[in-house]
């Protein structure tokens, strides 16, 4: 426990502290308190205050207390713990053991420097609390916002006790404190920060603890983002430092992230940002638009184009487009079909044309100036996209897969599978089975690692059913996913497991994985999707009752869109149902998953 109460030579207030000038001062230049500290200790009843951009000798005067200076005030009526003490303090709470301290560590005197607030959907260890500097050179600490129920803020000067210390993927936690104290307010703490920019050695694990939990900026060169935790993105960061390949990282909660577009070849600023850290990984955080400043990035890509409708073309580019820039004229396809409108939303763009021919394909062109937010216009290199006319339903049965989520954010334990029935008949389920294979599989001969008979589907009521009528949903998915998911009226459920995961990562997530509906009597597949980039075999020895068969479960060509572990979706038919027996052209990445009921 704190037995002493806080003040500083260099705090430009405490309390109710009134200053009187007795002088002009030194003459030093300063910009903030920072700059007055190397005058050292003031004489009695002084302190050293930056006024005017000059360090000032001034007079305290502080009005008697109720107890006339005879007990402890929490801080408010004596003590003097310089910098450095407190610096020694927060370095004593790192190497500390963790669990319950025997002694409380003491903490007196630390600048709460930053905030970091709670994210929607994120893990149990990504801890919301506030950090804690005492000088520019480190070291710093974290405090979890469930630790005291005393609020702060950036600028406070705070005493506190750690009584219970954790580590969270490396980063030491303060997890339990007692008599936290607010002592002041308002304190400029910019003085604290370092740019951490020219900072080779963050290879070494050392370097990242050094720079754990510190108030710092830096600029650099966004590469690929990637999955950094429940709800969080983390791109590498290319610095004057470290070049690529960086182990620096630029972490952002994911709608941020998606917020300010941050893509590939971004340079970025970060003026106020903080050092969380994943083990040896070092990762600079932000969490609002106003703590990262994009200086450019680069010019938009058409990514994909797709057939809504007969009479409906929406195309996709990788960043969002300025809606005034976009006009019906601005689009061209061939075989000629005339735009008669276009429209933008985000970084979509709607096309209203002329009847499309079904099965035919079609190439898109950008002709005109359509540029994103920044006022990039579209890469010259990215600016067509082919698409196919929709395919009309068949008549009798016709059982697709129609979406897939095989890669949940954190663990996977919502995965799903979603079969539709898209003709105009009911599809007998009796001798259809469910299939999956994993491309990078080294087995001879090359078989399945799932199979399920979709003979097992259920209505919600746990009623067999034997046959799926025209226009409806079958979800595969592991038995507790239906205890928790809202399935439309009339969504039958079939309950898919592993031998050794009964309710999670079922469904493979690797590169070159698919899935297929085969027909077990005659042994042909009715229908597959071969997910992700990659050169895997796609060839699998299937037996059936027809005997085992050569099947290939790639349906054109392989998809290019594939699952997140970083951004809740799905791989989906788009638009409901249309098959063009083509992977890469049925199927897109949406970040809406609809089990059971129509994808976009």
């Amino acid at each position: 426990m704190l037995k002493q109460s806080l003040k500083r030579s260099w705090l430009p207030a405490l309390v109710t502290t009134v200053f009187v000038t007795v002088g002009t001062g030194c003459g030093d230049e300063c910009v903030d308190q920072f700059d007055c500290r190397d005058k050292g200790a003031a004489p009695a009843g002084q302190i050293y205050a930056c006024v005017e951009n000059k360090c000032e000798l001034r007079t305290v005067n502080t009005p008697p207390e109720e107890d006339a200076g005879t007990t402890t005030d929490a801080g408010t009526d004596g003590g003097t713990t310089t910098p450095a003490q407190t610096s020694a303090q927060i370095s004593a709470f790192i190497a500390a053991p963790t669990g319950a301290l025997a002694t409380p560590q003491p903490v007196s005197g630390a600048f709460v420097t930053f905030i970091k607030p709670e994210v929607t959907g994120s893990s149990a260890t990504e801890a919301s609390g506030f950090f804690l500097q005492a000088e520019a050179n480190g070291p710093a600490m974290f405090v979890r916002g469930s630790a005291s129920t005393t609020a702060v803020a950036v600028g406070d000067l705070v005493t506190l006790n750690v009584t219970e210390k954790e580590i969270i993927s490396g980063l030491n936690v303060a997890k339990t404190v007692t008599d936290l104290t607010v002592v002041s307010k308002n304190n400029d703490v910019s003085g604290l920060k370092v740019d951490i920019s020219g900072e080779s050695s963050f290879e070494d694990g050392g370097t990242t603890g050094i720079y754990e939990s510190r108030l710092v900026t830096v600029s650099g060169k966004l590469e690929a983002g990637a999955g950094s935790g429940s709800s969080f993105t983390a791109f590498p960061l290319i610095t004057t430092g470290e070049p690529s390949p960086s182990p620096l990282r630029l972490r952002v909660p994911n709608t941020l992230s998606t917020d300010l577009d941050l893509v590939l070849g971004c340079d970025v600023a970060v003026p106020t940002g903080i050092v969380w850290r994943f083990n040896a990984q070092p990762q600079v955080s932000v969490f609002a638009p106003e703590q990262l400043t994009i200086t450019s990035c680069p010019a938009p890509k058409l990514t994909e184009a797709r057939a809504l409708s007969a009479t409906e073309v929406r195309l996709t580019f990788d960043r969002r487009l300025d809606a005034a820039s976009v006009e019906a004229a601005d689009f061209g396809i061939t075989p000629t079909v005339a735009v008669s409108a276009a429209t933008a939303t985000g970084n979509q763009v709607a096309l209203t044309t002329a009847d499309l021919t079904a099965g035919t394909e079609y190439t898109v062109t950008v002709n005109g100036e359509v540029k994103d937010t920044a006022g990039k216009a579209v890469d010259d290199a990215a600016k067509t996209a082919k698409f196919t006319g929709l395919t009309s339903a068949p008549t009798g049965a016709s059982l697709v897969i129609n979406e897939i989520d095989y890669d949940n954010v954190g663990t996977d334990n919502a995965e799903f599978l979603e079969i539709y029935n898209r003709g105009t008949a009911a599809a007998d389920l009796t001798n259809v089975k469910l299939v999956f294979v994993n491309g990078d599989s080294t087995a001879n001969p090359r078989v399945e690692y799932l199979k399920f008979n979709l003979a097992d589907t259920k209505d919600a009521q746990g009623n067999a059913v034997t046959s799926l009528p025209a226009g409806g949903y079958i979800v595969a998915a592991a038995e507790p996913y239906f205890t928790t998911a809202t399935l439309p009226a009339g969504t039958l459920r079939l309950i898919i497991k592993s031998a050794t995961n009964a309710n999670t990562d079922i469904i493979q997530n690797g590169s070159g994985d698919g899935v297929g509906l085969v027909d077990d009597t005659t042994g042909t597949l009715l229908d597959t999707v071969f997910y992700e980039p990659g050169n895997q075999n796609s060839t699998f020895s299937i037996a059936t009752a027809a005997g085992t068969v050569s099947l290939n479960f790639a349906e054109g060509t392989r998809t290019s869109a594939s699952d997140s572990n970083s951004a809740a979706g799905s791989l989906q038919r788009t638009p409901n149902g249309n098959d063009t027996n083509d992977n890469n052209a049925d199927f897109a990445f949406v970040t809406t998953p609809t089990p059971g009921a129509p994808t976009p």
